[in-house]
Formats: C-alpha cells, sequence, structure tokens
C-alpha cells in the first residue's frame, strides 16, 4: 500500500478494529486552527481528526491520545463545527439527532505539548487497536440488542424527568404571567403597556375557538358577495333550480309509486 504522507495539512495513521482484522482504517488529523474562537476548543491545544468510523468512541480515543499527554475532553460531531454539541436536558425526549455514520472528532489536551506530541505520531508506526479485552467495543447484534433494551425506559425515571420538565415549564408560564402583569401597571407617566392578555383577558384563544371565529367571519363576509348580479351568475342559479326540481319530481314519482304498492283492499 503507498505510503500516505500529507493531504491539505492532514496527516495520516492507521487503525484496526481489533487484532484479528485483515483491514485497517486511516484517520487524517491536523491541528484544530478556525477564525471564530471556542473557550471549549483552543486552538493551542485541539487537535481535529476526520474519517472516524462510527464504531469509534470516546475510550478508543482517549487511549490513543492519552500516550502523547493528558486530554482534557473529546467532543463528536457529524461535520466541523466551530461550537461544542448542545447538552440534551432530557434522555428520554432528545431534542437533537443523533450522530450516523462516520463523523469528525475534536481532541483536547490539557497543555500544548500534548498537541504537540499527537502531531508527531509516526506515520509508519503499527495500525492502533481499538478493540481490545480492557475496552471493548460493542457491535453487531450485541449493540442492536443494548439498543433495544436502552428503548424501554425505566417509570420512575420517566416520571422523574416528566416531573422535572413540568416543574420548569410552571416556572416559566408564572415567570411570564408576573413580567406581563408588572408591565401592565401605570408608569411614572401615566403611560400602562398593553399586552395580548389585556385588562380583561376573556376567554383562552385555543383552536376550536379560532375555527369558530374563522367560520363566522367566513359567513359574514359570504353575505356581503354579489350573488346574481352577472349574466353568468343569473344562468348558473337558473341551471341549479332546474335541476333541484327535476330532483324533487323524481323523488315524489318514487314515494307515490311506493304508496300504490302498499295499498290493500281493507272492507271493514
Amino acid at each position: 500500500m503507498a505510503k500516505i504522507e500529507s493531504y491539505q495539512g492532514f496527516k495520516a495513521f492507521r487503525v484496526k478494529f481489533n487484532a484479528e482484522s485483515t483491514t485497517q482504517h486511516w484517520l487524517y488529523y491536523k491541528e484544530h486552527s478556525v477564525r471564530e474562537k471556542n473557550a471549549s476548543k483552543p486552538s493551542n491545544r485541539t487537535l481535529f481528526v476526520v474519517n472516524v468510523p462510527p464504531y469509534c468512541n470516546e475510550d478508543c480515543f482517549r487511549r490513543i491520545f492519552s500516550s502523547c499527554g493528558p486530554v482534557a475532553s473529546i467532543f463528536f460531531h457529524q461535520k466541523p463545527s466551530a461550537g461544542t454539541a448542545p447538552l440534551e436536558e432530557s434522555h428520554f425526549f432528545p431534542k437533537y439527532p443523533r450522530i450516523k455514520g462516520f463523523k469528525v472528532a475534536y481532541v483536547v489536551f490539557e497543555d500544548n505539548r500534548g498537541l504537540q506530541n499527537a502531531l508527531k505520531l509516526e506515520k509508519n508506526m503499527e495500525p492502533i487497536i481499538l478493540c481490545t479485552d480492557e475496552t471493548p467495543i460493542t457491535c453487531g447484534i450485541q449493540k442492536w440488542c443494548q439498543e433495544y433494551n436502552n428503548r424501554i425506559p425505566d417509570i420512575s425515571l420517566l416520571q422523574k424527568d416528566i416531573d422535572t420538565f413540568m416543574e420548569k415549564f410552571d416556572s416559566e408560564a408564572s415567570r411570564k404571567a408576573l413580567k406581563e402583569k408588572e408591565a401592565m401597571q401605570e408608569d411614572d407617566e401615566g403611560w400602562t403597556t398593553v399586552t395580548k392578555r389585556g385588562r380583561k383577558p376573556g376567554f383562552a384563544r385555543k383552536e376550536s375557538v379560532e375555527k369558530k371565529i374563522m367560520g363566522k367571519e367566513k359567513l359574514r363576509r359570504s353575505k356581503k358577495e354579489l350573488q346574481n348580479f352577472y349574466r353568468f351568475q343569473i344562468r348558473e342559479s337558473k341551471m341549479k333550480h332546474l335541476v333541484n326540481l327535476r330532483k324533487k319530481f323524481e323523488e315524489d314519482k318514487r314515494k307515490l309509486a311506493l304508496l300504490k304498492k302498499s295499498r290493500r283492499f281493507k272492507p271493514f
């Protein structure tokens, strides 16, 4: 296999899934340097790694780069990003999509020496084994079974998560209501801020109420429309009237026929 020295500023080293693997994978890395600065990813201490396979986790990266120096933190993203991944507030109701497939990684060292040592990794060194007895990687059927089991929530933890969310929601709603109430008070000059609630809030504008109001408005507008004003409108109204008369005539004929059939001779 041809030796890969560097490409567009990236260096490379090889990894293998386990010791029995006959294939190897290349990871490309360089110093993280962007215009948009972020305290979580300082340029002088952060290593940027691309072409990271899906099975490569944080434990693998800590074991790979701990020989270069103490690792402070590791971030995984679906694609390069200057910021950090948003934190999920709830384990059961995630807001952000999960990283799938190949990804990129940011390895943050505790000092600059760790970054410099990582940049000097030997290109021709033996491939690094990712899955070992000390740091096993779950994959295949075991991974699917584990993901399925994780989908079954613990009822007590789920209830606790729901209670925490509702407490936060109620406190936020009460804070907004208090803020609106304070805004409706007269200021020193006698002015009052008008909010959507008003002095008399009235009924709640639910979806059913909105539909009822819009239906009344549509009916009111239809009454104002000009009817039988143009010639084509007069023609259409006459045709509809004739069609309705024919339908009614046929229905009356059917009713008479049924009455004649049901008539019986009753002398007493």
